[in-house]
């Protein structure tokens, strides 16, 4: 009688809680999206119910290939290689040029019940396709081990990471938030007595995001403001998601067999997230939509290369001892993730200043946007050239493995 696994036993249940909660999510917004379809609203209801969706089918997926192995199936143990060929490349820059020409163009006409019936399905193929070449470039021709072990890293990827994450970055923001409101109610009371009558103000005023962000301009520009929110964005939560993302290559390092399946398996803990992020952050129906899911594909770019990294890191410290190289890994995965976020975080800013009629932030919008593009070049680069090393390396490792093989047998006979 085959012993029960328990890894992929836990891994399943955890997997099938997440597909209980996202497809809840998905019922709730599929209602509140039906509920304001005919007053003129529902289009980012809707868009959110498509995503939850979408993302329990794929944990659907990795529920079955799990249990497999639960269930003691050969066929779990079998090596897998991610299903991509450079024959995709062509159709999936197609489907993303027009996916976000045609989503723009509706989005852009605001006829409500066109883009609630289009844009839904539009966001998803938009964020999935270019994750799905970026890491399929990242692992081309290079095995990820165990067919179960690959859906167990997405699906924990897609639930515990995620979860943990974002626990940890509601704790240390509030941390922040208590903390800075204390400083001023005992340094500044004059500031906070005026910034509540300001909200109290805002608060009985007509919902309008500009109006309100050009009356909160000069405290969001209060030099303490902003380097609280550079702090948190480009240093924090780079800390905390890098260390976190590839939390299911941390579970099995011992078993992933080299730092190159590592790498794939860290790129594919990157794509997970940002697949789970960016739909999530995509549920945008206004005319700003392509703009929306268009930058998405710089952050599914960042997400996997750095978690491919780190991944790689990761099993050179269990399989090979490497701590150094786990530790230089993190911390130009975290210096990396920091500099996006904190380009990103800049241009927020320089939107903000210009409301508040600072015109010096404004021009280095330009220069932000050419970092945000040379990295995300840079980095696409970056992976495909790790992935030729490591697919040389494992080559020469299994040449290596089969002749030892071959060596043993001689010598049996």
């Amino acid at each position: 009688m085959n012993k029960t696994h328990l890894p992929s036993v836990l891994t399943l249940i955890v997997v099938a809680l997440g597909i209980l909660f996202l497809l809840a999510l998905a019922g709730i917004f599929a209602v509140s999206s039906l509920m304001l379809l005919f007053s003129g609203g529902g289009v980012e209801e809707m868009i959110a119910a498509f995503a939850f969706g979408f993302e329990s089918v794929l944990l659907l997926a990795c529920a079955w290939f799990i249990s497999q192995k639960a269930r003691g199936q050969a066929a779990a143990d079998q090596p897998y290689t991610f299903p991509f060929a450079r024959w995709q490349v062509v159709p999936g820059i197609v489907i993303i040029l027009l996916g976000i020409a045609i989503g723009g163009g509706i989005a852009a006409t605001g006829i409500h019940w066109i883009g609630w019936l289009a844009l839904p399905l539009l966001t998803v193929l938009v964020i999935l396709t270019p994750i799905w070449l970026v890491i399929g470039f990242g692992s081309n021709g290079m095995q990820a081990g165990a067919r179960w072990r690959f859906f167990a890293v997405l699906g924990l990827s897609m639930t515990v990471a995620p979860l943990i994450m974002v626990v940890l970055e509601i704790v240390f923001a509030a941390i922040l938030v208590i903390a800075g409101s204390v400083y001023l109610v005992v340094t500044m009371p004059d500031v906070i007595l005026e910034l509540s009558n300001t909200l109290q103000f805002l608060a009985e005023q007509p919902e309008n995001i500009e109006d309100t962000l050009e009356t909160l301009a000069p405290y969001l520009m209060h030099p303490a403001v902003m380097l609280a929110g550079f702090g948190f964005i480009a240093v924090l939560v780079p800390l905390i998601e890098e260390l976190f993302k590839p939390l299911a290559v941390w579970l099995f390092a011992r078993q992933i067999e080299s730092p190159a399946q590592g790498f794939v398996l860290g790129g594919l803990s990157g794509a997970a997230f940002a697949l789970f992020e960016s739909l999530n952050m995509g549920a945008n129906g206004s005319t700003a939509w392509a703009v929306v899911v268009g930058a998405r594909i710089g952050t599914g770019i960042l997400h996997v290369t750095t978690s491919a990294i780190v991944g790689w890191g990761i099993v050179s410290a269990f399989r090979e001892k490497r701590f150094g190289r786990l530790l230089a890994c993190y911390a130009g995965a975290v210096l990396l993730h920091g500099l996006w976020n904190a380009a990103a975080v800049g241009m927020m800013f320089s939107g903000i200043g210009a409301l508040a009629g600072d015109a010096n932030l404004s021009a280095l919008v330009p220069a932000l946007i050419c970092v945000l593009l040379g990295m995300g070049v840079g980095m696409g680069a970056a992976l495909i050239a790790l992935n030729r090393r490591f697919r040389r390396e494992e080559q020469a490792r299994r040449s290596s493995e089969a002749e030892d093989a071959d060596e043993r047998v001689q010598l049996s006979a």
